[in-house]
């Protein structure tokens, strides 16, 4: 009794092939996109939430950071938030692109990084300290690192300690979304390049908004 064999042929095959290759090749940059989108927020908002704990712990060791005493960024990031860290390397004496001085830079366990300061444009900025938090690892030892060469809104993140509360906040929080965006995609390091980044991010419960300049 003769039977059918049922088979596709190389024709087919092929073509089927192809077919799966285009939808890949469409589909594949968005959920790369969605995963290094979600993988950023959740290392801001880890570095958010550290940062505070730090600064609860530096507040249950010393007292109310208003009353901190030091004389640089090096001594208050040493001897009062960077013990509380797991890091793998510090560097001092960090500039970002001329406007944030007198720097520490503290390589985190997974490769990202912070940069503080209380210097900005060379200015002492009294009680008010700014830090940066890099998604990738980007300042290196004794760098004049301008932050204007790169897609800024993707790795960095600028924050505020506020200085009645003591806590890392972002900035210009009262500020309209179309303000934060605009400040955001600005590329102009003297404009305060992306330094409102952070905060659209915060304010849309640590998730990009669909019209963020990713």
């Amino acid at each position: 009794m003769k039977k059918n064999y049922i088979a596709f042929t190389m024709a087919e095959v092929l073509i089927t092939l192809g077919l799966i290759g285009v939808v890949a090749a469409m589909t594949f940059p968005r959920l790369m996109g969605h995963y290094q989108k979600k993988t950023t927020a959740v290392k801001v908002q880890k570095f958010y939430t550290i940062f505070n704990q730090a600064m609860m712990l530096a507040k249950v060791e010393n007292g109310e950071y208003k009353d901190w005493i030091y004389t640089d960024t090096e001594f208050l990031c040493r001897n009062f938030l960077i013990k509380h860290f797991k890091t793998i390397n510090i560097q001092t004496n960090v500039q970002i692109s001329g406007s944030f001085t007198d720097g520490v830079a503290v390589t985190l366990e997974d490769g990202s990084q912070f940069v503080c300061t209380k210097r900005i444009n060379g200015s002492w900025e009294g009680d008010k300290l700014s830090c940066v938090y890099l998604a990738k690892s980007l300042v290196k030892k004794d760098d004049f690192w301008d932050y204007g060469k790169i897609k800024g809104s993707r790795n960095i993140f600028w924050f505020v300690v506020n200085e009645n509360t003591g806590m890392l906040e972002p900035p210009y929080l009262d500020r309209e979304n179309d303000y934060l965006k605009q400040r955001c995609t600005s590329e102009n390091p003297g404009g305060n390049a992306y330094f409102t980044c952070s905060t659209l991010l915060y304010k849309n419960g640590w998730e990009f908004p669909k019209d963020y300049p990713w």
